[in-house]
């Protein structure tokens, strides 16, 4: 329930008076009742607040078109009392404890209240904490203490005034003896109506002396034979032991009768009767309304707790929902994940059931390479490597099978290391010079040669260079002697005596002679080309024919002519016929194991 301070609530009286709880808030809604919307429109603003704060104001002042800035200075955390103060708390919630009522401040603490509760309390400490009085300054407060099942909620007025109004106004109501002290009070006193059903009757003045002795004898008989009963039973049995009034009589010293002593006994045990029973019933009643209430107390719990169930029972419901979901795919996972692993499983197998049959291969396609190498082009260093990284891969297989596959690639190894090495290079090299100078080379059927017509250029050059000074100096010779000199070097040129034993030499045309220097060429093309194939008789012949050539229609007198065949027979020298080693060994070692 919700009511502000001053309703009946708790034993208060609709009368009290109650301040209005609603007549000053301190919110957000308040402050923006008091604030100009229409003068905040483009001006910056700066909210200060916690985190996790409202964001009503700020929306309200945006739409307003203000620039707002919301700035978190302070952080709420959840509090952790000591054991200490656990302990008092147990201590107020056991039955027959002081009242007591709880201060809620803000919308935060009762969230962190119910918490701790739940973490620290027993279900029967949790709903009794439930069920203390709460005092609540603001609507919202006490709509969450509802919401979280704290279902008494006395509203304050705001501020620290409305809160002390409302403490006040609390301990007021509660002020008092307590409960217990007040049954065993009344327990004592006996039930009221025994005693309002037998007020003191009065008697006259000399009758009181006599009847007075006749009720303390008559109360020391009763309590010698039975329990003592209670001074307002005692009272109620002289009252109605007493006579009724009437005339004076003298005293006589007689002694009562037996009668009389039966009759005041007997009324003595019926007042003592009546007085168990009234007091038995009250307590029965007391008993039965403790019961009751304890019981309505109980029954409001366990709804609460019935409803909250409910509310963790959806809540469990739909969590097995997902995860049965979840499972479902992790099912699904699981399942593609063993098909996939079981695949991997085969592929391993047959990878290690093939695994010798590709190493093999491997050493195969090595040994086979190696072997070309050797044959085709007669290169050792190449067939060397490849025999060395198949070495390598069987030592990394390191299987016993392999040994004499090993033991074979060694010696071919050491055969091959022992190969002498052949320039190759240098005699396609020099062959390469040989076929660019053949175009230059003098034939023996020109007229003039190349190498005498440069040097007499050269030699006609120096002359009129040399008697360019002279003539400037007058010293020089004249031109008569320059004209004999160029006479006398036509005519020597007109006749020339020459040795050839081939005359065909001599007859080559401009065009015949083109076709023999293309011809040399290509028979030195050729003879380069079977040397770097090793293929020595076709490289001597091409070799040998080319030096016929050159020394049949070329003039063997000329320094150019002299120097290619001096190339050509150098690049002969340094091509050493080597016999190249094979790869049978390892070869058939390897045949032999395939076969194992």
């Amino acid at each position: 329930m919700i009511a502000p301070a001053g309703a009946a609530a708790n034993g208060l009286g609709p009368d009290d008076a109650a301040p209005d709880a609603e007549a000053l808030r301190f919110d957000s809604e308040a402050l923006w009742a008091q604030l100009d919307p229409a003068a905040l429109a483009g001006k910056p603003v700066l909210i200060i607040r916690g985190n996790g704060g409202r964001d009503w104001l700020g929306d309200r002042l945006r739409e307003a078109g203000a620039q707002v800035e919301a700035v978190e200075a302070y952080q709420r955390t959840l509090p952790e009392p000591s054991a200490m103060q656990w302990q008092a708390v147990r201590d107020n919630l056991r039955p027959g404890a002081a009242p007591h009522a709880w201060l809620l401040t803000s919308s935060e603490a009762v969230r962190n209240l119910d918490a701790l509760a739940r973490q620290h309390l027993s279900p029967e400490e949790d709903a009794t904490l439930r069920q203390v009085q709460c005092i609540a300054p603001h609507a919202r407060i006490a709509e969450q203490a509802l919401a979280l099942g704290f279902p008494h909620i006395l509203r304050a007025a705001p501020g620290d005034a409305g809160l002390l109004a409302a403490c006040l106004q609390w301990a007021d109501a509660h002020a008092g003896p307590a409960p217990a002290s007040m049954a065993s009070a009344a327990i004592e006193a006996g039930p009221p109506s025994a005693t309002a059903e037998a007020p003191p009757a009065p008697v006259p003045d000399a009758a009181v002396p006599a009847t007075s002795t006749k009720v303390e004898r008559v109360t020391q008989e009763t309590t010698s034979s039975s329990a003592t009963p209670p001074p307002t039973a005692a009272s109620a049995a002289s009252a109605q032991a007493a006579p009724a009034p009437g005339p004076a009589t003298p005293a006589t010293p007689a002694a009562p009768s037996a009668a009389t002593r039966r009759s005041a006994a007997l009324w003595a045990l019926v007042a003592v009767l009546v007085v168990a029973t009234a007091g038995g019933f009250w307590w029965l009643q007391q008993r039965v309304d403790h019961l009751t209430g304890e019981l309505a107390r109980r029954q409001q719990s366990n709804d609460a707790l019935v409803q909250e169930s409910r509310v963790l029972t959806r809540n469990a419901q739909d969590t097995v929902k997902e995860l049965q979901a979840k499972v479902g795919a992790l099912e699904n996972q699981v399942g593609e994940t063993r098909d996939k692993q079981v695949a991997l499983e085969q592929v391993y197998q047959d990878l290690m059931r093939n695994r010798d049959d590709w190493e093999i291969a491997e050493i195969q396609q090595l040994l086979t390479s190696a072997g070309q190498q050797l044959q085709l082009t007669g290169n050792v260093q190449v067939a060397l490597a490849a025999l060395q990284s198949a070495d390598a891969r069987l030592a990394r297989a390191d299987k016993p099978q392999y040994n004499l596959l090993r033991r074979a690639i060694a010696r071919d190894v050491a055969r091959m290391k022992a190969v002498p090495d052949t320039d190759l290079t240098g005699a396609a090299i020099k062959l390469d010079e040989a076929i660019n100078q053949v175009d230059s080379l003098p034939l023996l059927s020109s007229e003039r040669m190349l190498e005498r017509s440069e040097a007499d250029a050269r030699k006609g050059a120096a002359a009129n260079g040399a008697s360019a000074p002279a003539a400037a100096n007058g010293t020089g010779p004249g031109w008569f002697t320059r004209l004999w000199d160029y006479l006398r070097e036509e005519l020597a040129q007109v006749v020339r005596i020459r040795k050839v034993d081939d005359a065909e030499a001599l007859l080559l045309s401009g065009d015949q002679g083109w076709f023999l220097r293309e011809n040399v060429k290509l028979r030195l093309l050729n003879a380069r080309l079977a040397l770097l194939s090793r293929n020595e008789p076709v490289f001597r012949n091409d070799l040998a024919a080319a030096q016929a050539m050159i020394s049949r229609y070329f003039d063997t007198k000329s320094r150019r002519v002299q120097g290619v065949l001096t190339l050509l027979r150098q690049a002969q020298a340094g091509a050493v016929t080597v016999q190249l080693p094979t790869m049978a060994e390892s070869l058939g070692a390897l045949h032999a194991l395939k076969k194992e």
